[in-house]
């Protein structure tokens, strides 16, 4: 059987492409991508596709012009809808990923193509796996690729599709393609693990990277052993203290790193992580700022995180009996209305009892959050807190027709 028979079968097998007519290819122009456009190509018509193409012009080489001419005159030949972005700026892996996907899907959902198809293979893979593992990723990052998963947000029914995942780069058969001289260099970490670090491993054990993929293949299904058990937890905003408490230790440890996931732009190092984990376990409410974005809150129910930004705000009016549903709470009718955040020796007089603010919310196990909830002063005397507390000075008003009433609710 040829690479090209092999590619057949799979993709028929795999029904890879019963669902999507309309294909986007993602062709850097070497020899990976070369071969999948050329078999997609060939298979146009048994697949029952229609091919476009996306190239990314990353301007670092002195011949990539010259190279996205020569695809875009390729595929003129061909009569394939051509796409072409010029990437700009400071140069990283990760920063170009982040490029072409967002050019990618902007595309797709341009044109209605309903599937991107990448040259991904078994030899990324490996090599993927041992980044990882330099880089210090945790377990949930060294799974393999899938061979289908949703692209793009969910809703709009697009898929990402690595049909060559069986397939080693020797396998592969192009003679159309672009050597990137810039492999052979070592600048960069992929290319260091490619040039030098397998070929050591292999070295020592010429079934280095096929144990590897492996091991790959053991780690996810492991992985989605743990998901399964999670999975009462996969959608929840606020993480049950009780649930949670419930679940054996080594699966909290999961459950609370699938919770953090949910936060793409939240780094929490491995210290801070065991930290929370520790915290979830105490006794105690717990309210923290893990990074300039996001709060950490324990109460008495639950642990969460929070956008820094999401902190509760109220609207406020002096005007007698405002439109919808507002609180109040009772102020004389002299002096200056202050409304603030809570100061350090701040008292409140409640049910008699004069005590420190703090105090208060302790003995009365007010929720962390809500202990930040805006005071209202008139003179040095705090008639109340938002939503928390209103102090006896405040109801000795109640029948006052000289008082002033300020009405408050959360803003919506």
């Amino acid at each position: 059987m040829t690479p090209y028979e092999k590619f057949i079968k799979i993709a028929d097998e795999a029904h890879y492409f019963d669902q999507h007519q309309e294909v986007l290819v993602a062709l850097s122009g070497g020899l990976d991508s070369m071969t999948l456009f050329n078999w997609l190509y060939a298979a146009r018509d048994l697949l029952n596709i229609s091919l476009s193409v996306a190239h990314i012009n990353h301007q670092q080489r002195a011949v990539s012009d010259y190279e996205a001419k020569a695809l875009q005159d390729k595929m003129a030949d061909l009569e394939i809808p051509f796409y072409i972005a010029n990437y700009v700026g400071p140069f990283s892996e990760e920063k170009a990923r982040d490029f072409r996907y967002d050019f990618f899907e902007r595309i797709m959902k341009k044109y209605h193509l309903t599937a991107l198809v990448t040259a991904h293979h078994k030899d990324d893979l490996t090599e993927n796996f041992l980044i990882r593992q330099i880089r210090g990723s945790r377990l949930r990052h060294l799974t393999g690729m899938e061979a289908v998963q949703t692209f793009g947000e969910e809703r709009q029914g697009l898929s990402l599709i690595r049909p060559l995942l069986d397939f080693e780069k020797s396998e592969f058969d192009a003679t159309d393609y672009f050597e990137d001289a810039s492999n052979a260099e070592n600048d960069y970490l992929r290319n260091r693990v490619r040039n030098l670090y397998l070929p050591a491993f292999e070295k020592e054990n010429p079934r280095f990277s096929e144990n590897l993929a492996g091991l790959s293949d053991e780690i996810q299904k492991a992985m989605a052993i743990v998901a399964y058990s999670a999975r009462a937890y996969a959608a929840a905003e606020k993480i049950d203290l009780i649930e949670f408490s419930r679940e054996i230790e080594n699966l909290q440890y999961f459950i609370l790193q699938d919770y953090i996931a949910k936060f793409p732009a939240l780094e929490v190092s491995k210290a801070q992580f065991d930290e929370l984990l520790h915290i979830i376990r105490r006794e105690g409410q717990y309210f923290h700022a893990i990074s300039n974005d996001y709060n950490f809150i324990k109460d008495r129910y639950h642990f969460y995180i929070e956008e820094r930004s999401k902190a509760t705000e109220f609207e406020t009016a002096l005007t007698p009996y405002p439109t919808g549903n507002f609180q109040q709470i009772d102020l004389p009718a002299t002096g200056q209305i202050v409304i603030r955040k809570r100061q350090s020796g701040d008292r409140i007089q409640v049910n008699g009892i004069d005590k420190k603010l703090r105090r208060y919310f302790i003995d009365n196990k007010v929720a962390l959050k809500k202990r930040g909830n805006p005071l209202i002063v008139v003179g040095d005397v705090v008639y109340g807190v938002l939503d928390v507390v209103i102090a006896d000075l405040s109801k000795s008003l109640k029948h006052d027709k000289m008082k002033r009433t300020l009405y408050y609710r959360e803003k919506r």
